[in-house]
């Protein structure tokens, strides 16, 4: 008892300052948080509870709450609960659930002006983690377990669950007991019910092991952690919510799957041989996460996120001189005899110049489609857009990103990019539309 009050007590003690600190403590009313807490109370730590209830399991979850509230009643810590229904939810209970109980914890840090969140995982919690992971095969950082967070502490990573335990009967501490952990169904408590006794019991000292690998394990990360960020800034270029993997550079680099795997594994992407294989690949081929895609280009690997189909088409009236979505667009309109020539033909690609009267108002904006073709400005007919894209070598991620400004049925300008030609300045003009696509980037 007094061996893991200690520990404790030199777990906080690192926090620079840490008596003038103010702490949350995430508390479940279970075994873990309600030692910490007792334990907390004891070392003179200010701190407050923070509850959720997500109503998973039914009366269950209120006899939960209402356990917190005469817990912190009776110990005179402040509490704050935050009741939200995600028992009918689609997405995975567990997910939605870690999601929600973070962000509102994020919330109450910035509006109640807590220095840090505290957690009760302890050593066991670690260790239920590094054999789930294990068999996930998730490399070393899945092996790690839980890791600490610049903003989120905790503090019984190297006490056991026996400690924690051993402490709430000294103490004649009342928890609540969360009926799913004794089922076997799920994993982790297999792990824990079956494969960590076996361990204990051919080793002693197993769990004090344990904590010595964990610690020399982040000792290795650490270093890789470096290596990476090294090879990275060689390799690597971002640009535009884009990831550019130079291929000829990266040709150089010793330990290239660790590389791959360290930048990819937590967007999805775990088969590094197909990974390895799309490098030397003709261009434009692709392969996918649940969220990202990565596309080979000429010399260079592109990673992106997966955006929805944008399918909105977008109208510029002829009353307004300005939009802001889905691009920033402004318009004038001139009369013939008021600008000079040489102001037309200096145009620069993030604008145009166009015969007024050809046009029919709104125009609209929309992404580009298979099929599309215009008659580009300075070339001659009529071409894809496909094929024009693939001209000025865009990538498959880039033309996503290209907007069409359209009259009716024709593409009057690829935004950014070139004009059609059928709407150019002639003699026979008198008003011209000026159009100018603000704060442009070229993302050739």
């Amino acid at each position: 008892m007094i061996k893991m009050l200690q520990k404790l007590k030199q777990n906080i003690k690192q926090i620079p300052d840490w008596q003038a600190k103010k702490y949350l403590l995430a508390f479940s009313g279970g075994i873990d948080s309600v030692v910490l807490a007792n334990a907390l109370k004891q070392l003179g730590v200010r701190f407050a509870l923070a509850h959720c209830n997500f109503k998973l399991r039914g009366a269950e979850s209120d006899a939960d709450q209402a356990f917190v509230e005469k817990f912190a009643k009776a110990n005179q810590i402040p509490l704050y609960i935050n009741v939200c229904d995600l028992s009918q939810t689609e997405k995975n209970i567990q997910i939605a659930a870690r999601n929600a109980r973070y962000q509102w914890f994020d919330s109450l840090l910035e509006q109640q002006q807590f220095d840090y969140l505290l957690t009760a995982h302890h050593l066991d919690d670690s260790l239920e983690t590094f054999f789930i992971n294990l068999l996930r095969a998730t490399g070393l950082k899945g092996l790690l377990g839980i890791r600490d967070h610049h903003k989120i502490l905790r503090p019984l990573q190297n006490i056991t669950r026996q400690e924690i335990l051993e402490f709430a009967r000294q103490h004649g501490l009342i928890w609540r007991e969360d009926s799913s952990n004794a089922s076997d169904k799920y994993r982790r408590n297999f792990i824990r019910h079956h494969i960590i006794p076996k361990l204990v019991e051919l080793q002693p000292d197993f769990h004090q092991s344990f904590y010595k690998t964990l610690v020399y394990l982040k000792q290795n990360q650490a270093v890789i952690d470096d290596w990476f960020e090294n090879v990275k800034n060689e390799v690597i270029n971002e640009y535009s919510g884009i990831s550019k993997l130079d291929i000829k550079a990266f040709d150089t680099v010793k330990q290239q799957d660790l590389f791959l795997f360290h930048w990819l594994s937590s967007y999805g992407f775990t088969d590094m041989k197909a990974v390895k294989q799309l490098l030397k690949t003709q261009t434009g081929k692709e392969i996918f996460s649940r969220t990202h895609r990565l596309t080979k280009h000429g010399d260079y690997l592109l990673l992106q996120k997966i955006e929805k189909p944008d399918n909105q088409v977008w109208f510029l009236s002829e009353h307004i001189s300005e939009i802001s979505e889905p691009i920033h667009l402004k318009r004038e309109i001139i009369d013939r005899n008021q600008i000079d020539e040489s102001v037309i033909k200096s145009a620069k690609s993030n604008e145009i110049y166009i015969d007024y009267d050809l046009v029919d108002f709104p125009l609209s904006l929309r992404k580009w489609q298979a099929g599309d073709y215009f008659y580009p400005l300075g070339m001659k007919g009529k071409k894809k857009v496909s094929d024009y894209f693939k001209d000025i070598k865009l990538t498959p991620a880039e033309k996503k990103k290209n907007w069409l400004l359209c009259n009716r049925n024709d593409i009057v300008w690829v935004v950014g990019k070139r004009m059609d030609k059928r709407y150019k300045i002639t003699e026979k003009t008198e008003k011209i539309l000026h159009l100018q696509l603000v704060k442009f980037r070229n993302l050739k």
